[in-house]
């Protein structure tokens, strides 16, 4: 098919906008798996906690319904599992297959170039109006974006290399020659007692992340089931961002039970973020190196896993080391992790998940991060960005009220420990979520959401030293249809209001209005969307995700009064070949600028193409 994913996937996706680079990362994963399909007949545990919308409950009913029949005959069979609603079926389906298992081939290097699946991407973005940092020569380079990706993938063996250049980056000497990002690994997986041998670029997740969690996750307001950490492994970068990543080597071998796993990086310091467009910028890139090194052991049995990470990060001269654990007993889970640094700061994350009834599931979760534990390898848990200094408590119900509608009902109480960004002094802050979703059918759903915030904020216009905190309060509505008709024709509609006020000041509305239209088939697929906003206060942005290219996660922050418009294309003419584009106008009625500083576009309008081509074969 020629989109990118399917539409139930997307509307779920919507519930993930924290962190643009992590969901990009779910997107290139679920995207991997559209294209090569898990075979419910012999998929493992390890491989179906790969997607975060199953839970463990979900997982452990699959895997005894197969024990128990021995075969699946056919996908449709997962609608027979306890567990299974039709939100959970439509997310799931488009990723499964079932057919009789093959034999292992075993490992050579000549199987595997010879039954690999290969594929080279390129990737071009373009904004048409011209920004300030251009026109004034503070940008290095050209206003285009782009890169190129190869890959190869194996059952046991992949490769990939990348390269990449941001907007504004320089392509030529004396700062670069060529591209200004290059990567890419090989990785060797499941070749008797080794389990992962990874050499260039990777990723490491391991236990609830406190120590080493550089990985996928999602956050608590998406899935229940997601709060739980549940990989432990090294994975193979291959694309994404410039920073979230390891470079050097990693090795994990692995009996029946226990895995032992040593890894090492070394990189560059790059205190510019990945971007590079300025003389400054530029200066920031390669401002040291910064190397890491640590292990991981653990022993996982049925319903039971105990490990200990450890790391040395070189470049804060910090060690941290976490022990953690995931167990099950009847209908409870327990998980967490707890971590100490050299300094003797703790941080810890305790989950506790039971199943009250079989369409009933309640979540707890317990957080604490000392001041001045500060992991930057760690996974974010927290709200603050400095992964140090708050506590929290965070608890949630999912309801199946039936095998079409589904409550899910959040409550977040946290306390930050030390000054943070726009807060002066330790506060107290509540979020509440509530959701409701009707899927009458795989291909239709409608989402109603309420989102809740009750927080503190320094006084912007104080002249004291120590600003003043005054009250906050934000409530988030939004109703959301999508559905996929057997004509193809593809629809989705969306209202998303923001209520926002700060101490007694007036209260700010916020709205967006958006239509989505498209159709689909085996080759081509058009979505068009129109949206209206009229957000006039920047502290009441709303975000909204979109359709985009192959592999993007693309959320917009709306702020200011406009319509904006995009065509997004895709279409496969030959075998293995598949081009993709998107064409995106804003058009802003009250401004005659957009941006600032170098980033400033002079004029209402803002245009960009994004424009991807891939050939398998």
């Amino acid at each position: 098919m020629a989109t990118t994913l399917p539409s139930a996937v997307e509307t779920w996706l919507v519930s993930y906008t924290d962190n643009n680079e992590l969901a990009e990362n779910i997107v290139f994963l679920l995207q991997d798996k559209l294209e090569h399909p898990i075979n419910l007949n012999d998929v493992t545990r390890e491989t179906l906690e790969q997607f975060p919308f199953l839970s463990e409950r979900q997982i452990e009913n699959l895997l005894e319904y197969r024990h128990d029949r021995d075969f699946f005959a056919t996908p449709y069979e997962l609608s027979l599992i306890e567990g299974f609603d039709e939100q959970t079926l439509s997310l799931l389906m488009p990723f499964v297959i079932a057919q009789p298992c093959q034999q292992r081939t075993p490992f050579s290097f000549k199987n595997s170039f010879q039954y690999a699946k290969q594929q080279i991407t390129t990737r071009l973005d373009y904004t048409i109006q011209e920004k300030r940092g251009y026109l004034n020569g503070n940008y290095l380079g050209l206003p285009w974006a782009g890169y190129i990706n190869y890959q190869l993938n194996q059952e046991q063996f992949s490769l990939s290399a990348t390269l990449e250049q941001d907007a504004g980056e320089p392509f030529t000497p004396p700062y670069n020659i060529g591209f200004d990002f290059y990567g890419g690994h090989l990785q060797w997986k499941n070749i008797g007692v080794l389990k992962n041998l990874v050499i260039g670029d990777y990723n490491a997740q391991f236990g609830q992340g406190l120590v080493m969690g550089n990985g996928n996750s999602f956050g608590n307001w998406s899935n229940l089931s997601s709060m739980v950490k549940r990989q432990d492994k090294l994975t193979g970068k291959k694309k994404g961002s410039e920073t979230y990543y390891l470079r050097g080597t990693g090795l994990s071998l692995q009996t029946k039970h226990w895995q032992f796993t040593a890894f090492g990086s070394i990189n560059y310091t790059d205190l510019a973020n990945g971007i590079h467009r300025t003389l400054s910028d530029w200066e920031k890139k390669k401002s040291g190196y910064q190397w890491l090194v640590g292990a991981n052991i653990h022993a996982r049995y049925p319903h039971f896993k105990i490990g200990t990470t450890c790391i040395y990060d070189a470049f804060t001269h910090l060690a941290f080391m976490g022990l953690d654990y995931r167990t099950y007993y009847k209908n409870f889970q327990f998980s967490g992790e707890i971590a100490v640094n050299h300094l003797g700061k703790i941080a810890t994350l305790q989950n506790m998940q039971v199943q009250l009834h079989s369409s009933l599931l309640y979540a707890l979760q317990i957080r604490y991060y000392d001041n001045g534990y500060n992991n930057a390898s760690g996974y974010n848990s927290i709200e603050s960005s400095y992964k140090n200094g708050e506590m929290g408590v965070f608890s949630g119900l999912e309801w199946q009220i039936s095998s079409k509608i589904k409550l899910n009902a959040c409550a977040d109480v946290y306390q930050s420990l030390q000054q943070v960004y726009r807060v002066s002094k330790p506060a107290i802050h509540y979020k509440t979520h509530l959701s409701l979703a009707y899927t009458p059918n795989q291909n239709q759903q409608l989402l109603a959401k309420w989102k809740w915030t009750l927080g503190e904020r320094n006084a912007s216009n104080s002249n004291e030293s120590i600003l003043p905190t005054h009250r906050y309060t934000k409530n988030q509505l939004q109703m959301l249809y999508q559905g996929t008709f057997n004509n193809g024709c593809v629809v989705k509609s969306g209202w998303i209001a923001h209520f926002f006020q700060y101490n007694t000041t007036d209260l700010c509305l916020g709205n967006v209005v958006f239509q989505d239209i498209g159709w689909k088939n085996n080759c081509l697929s058009v979505i068009g969307r129109l949206a209206f906003f009229d957000v006039p206060d920047y502290d009441n942005k709303i975000t909204v995700y979109e359709n985009d290219v192959l592999y993007a996660f693309s959320n917009t922050a709306y702020y200011g009064k406009g319509v904006k418009t995009y065509l997004n294309i895709g279409y496969k003419p030959y075998k293995g070949w598949g081009l993709y584009l998107k064409f995106s106008h804003t058009w802003y009625w009250n401004q005659n600028s957009i941006g600032s500083g170098n980033e400033t576009i002079e004029g209402p309008y803002q245009t960009y193409l994004h424009f991807l081509l891939q050939y398998k074969w």
